[in-house]
């Protein structure tokens, strides 16, 4: 575990960010942790990104992780990471401007560039959007309920005791935080590895987003047309469409965006799936975050979907 003695001045600091590096590291973490199947929500990912990854990357990046080699991902190798960099060829062209001349950092990276078009490209859009509205919902409890609140909603094993900010790691570590920013990476790959990073004055840490949950639904391949059909016989075509589309939490009027459905009707058949436990909500100042409740998740499940 990670002990986190924070102080008020970085407590002010705390900002959230994702990572496509931290989340392919994360991702690897699963194949190096699991030999044989993986368990839910990771189960068909693994299966499908072990019969097509090539035995030269197992090689390359997933055995040394697994024997926990140091000199995979040395000190100082994977940066912070930054908003700026919101793409895996931004984190990784920092990496190489950071390691100039070095075959073995042109190797891994090499190695990461074609793990990652296999394991995790086909799905990122999926997972970019979940994380996108994670760092949106826990920055509105940010702003309108404060710190210490959206610390103790995080989740996920971490804990929250003034001053003591506790979460999982693969060793024990306790750390004096102060005068630092404190910057929180979510992850739906928090099963596998989880992260942690400091450099001049700046403390980074993984943490497990809510849409890992949901990471069946986020890296499912085209749903069976059969499927499809049983959910929208079952619901009606428009409201299937909406429960289809709360993969993550949303509120009515991105629902309706995406959708391309009236603003009132993504309502109403909101209010309808609520009263019938398939979703739940969630009002964070002046907005309402709609996402499948248990009920909901079983039931695409049951369908296939």
């Amino acid at each position: 575990m990670i002990r986190l003695t924070v102080d008020d001045a970085t407590l002010s600091t705390i900002r959230i960010s994702f990572s496509p590096l931290w989340e392919t590291i994360g991702s690897l973490g699963i194949l190096a942790r699991y030999r044989g199947a993986a368990p839910s929500p990771y189960a068909d990912w693994a299966r499908r990104v072990r019969n097509r990854l090539p035995e030269e990357l197992v090689r390359t990046l997933v055995e040394p992780l697994r024997r926990g080699d140091p000199q995979l991902f040395p000190p100082g190798f994977v940066a912070l990471p930054d908003p700026t960099r919101n793409t895996l060829a931004a984190e990784l062209a920092h990496v190489r401007e950071t390691n100039p001349g070095d075959p073995a950092a042109d190797r891994l990276l090499t190695a990461l560039e074609e793990y990652w078009d296999l394991a995790v490209a086909p799905y990122w859009n999926s997972i970019r959007s979940s994380l996108e509205e994670e760092i949106l919902f826990r920055g509105r409890t940010l702003a309108v309920a404060g710190v210490e609140p959206m610390l103790a909603e995080l989740g996920g094993r971490i804990s929250w005791s003034r001053p003591v900010l506790t979460a999982p790691y693969h060793r024990d570590m306790d750390l004096s935080v102060t005068r630092s920013k404190l910057l929180l990476v979510p992850t739906v790959f928090a099963g596998g590895l989880r992260l942690f990073h400091q450099e001049r004055a700046v403390v980074a840490m993984s943490y497990q987003a809510r849409a890992t949950g949901y990471f069946h639904v986020l890296t499912a391949r085209e749903p069976a047309q059969a499927a499809e059909d049983r959910l929208a016989l079952l619901l009606g075509k428009s409201r299937a469409q909406v429960v289809r589309a709360l993969d993550e939490p949303r509120t009515t009027t991105a629902m309706a965006q995406s959708l391309g459905m009236a603003k009132s009707t993504v309502s109403q058949h909101l209010a309808v799936l609520n009263d019938s436990g398939i979703v739940w909500k969630q009002r964070l100042g002046g907005r309402v975050f709609y996402q499948l409740d248990q009920s909901g998740i079983t039931l695409l499940r049951e369908l296939g979907i």
